[in-house]
């Protein structure tokens, strides 16, 4: 009878662990483990516990207690999400000019570096040749780029902006400025530089460098 009373007053596992769920459309949430202090980090627990050291993964199929869970801001999702936004809208925003992102940028890429082959243009902005190929064919049917001999290497072709070409990034690229305005109309010229270095740093994490592009026209 002892053993079957202290049996009674043990909790369960299940009832004493919080728990939360994930993937809702409002972000991610994760159970708290320990109370945050005032610089962020949690006032239990070892010193050196990697970020965040305050919480735990979510377990499926559990509902959270508005004690126990917290909502996790991810710079992962956070930028991944407006980053989604972002993208659509300038697509939208380049669609009265048929142009497609990827087509601005690598027109703004021959302009900026005319008489480059294609070879080179293709290893700066780290897009495999033969997609090169692909992009610069489609341009150059639209008359918006050419290929030149090369008078010293007749193997290899320079390109250049055609007179269409070059109008045509003039104009989008009017259309790109009011588009990076409006987006930032709430940030001060500090804070826009301030975000612009913080992303950097966050994208050099990723074997990221501004001058291939978009990491986009890397993929196969």
């Amino acid at each position: 009878m002892i053993l079957d009373m202290d049996k009674k007053k043990q909790p369960s596992r299940s009832a004493a662990r919080p728990q939360s769920t994930l993937g809702s459309s409002r972000g991610a949430v994760f159970s708290k483990r320990a109370p945050l202090g005032p610089a962020g980090a949690a006032t239990t627990g070892a010193a050196n516990e990697p970020w965040p050291a305050n919480l735990a993964p979510a377990f499926e199929g559990a509902s959270p207690s508005p004690e126990a869970a917290v909502p996790f801001r991810s710079v992962g999702f956070t930028v991944s999400t407006t980053g989604y936004a972002i993208s659509r809208r300038f697509r939208e925003i380049l669609a009265p000019l048929e142009l497609e992102p990827r087509d601005f940028a690598l027109l703004r890429a021959v302009g900026a570096a005319e008489g480059s082959s294609q070879q080179a243009l293709a290893e700066r902005m780290r897009i495999l040749p033969s997609r090169m190929v692909a992009f610069i064919d489609a341009l150059e049917r639209r008359g918006l780029v050419e290929r030149r001999h090369n008078p010293e290497d007749r193997r290899t072709r320079e390109l250049y902006l055609t007179e269409d070409g070059r109008s045509l990034v003039d104009r989008a690229f009017a259309l790109a400025v009011g588009h990076e305005r409006d987006l930032c109309a709430e940030l001060s010229d500090a804070e826009r530089e301030q975000l612009l270095d913080l992303l950097q740093r966050v994208s050099l994490r990723l074997g990221l460098h501004a001058e291939q592009g978009h990491a986009a026209l890397t993929d196969e």
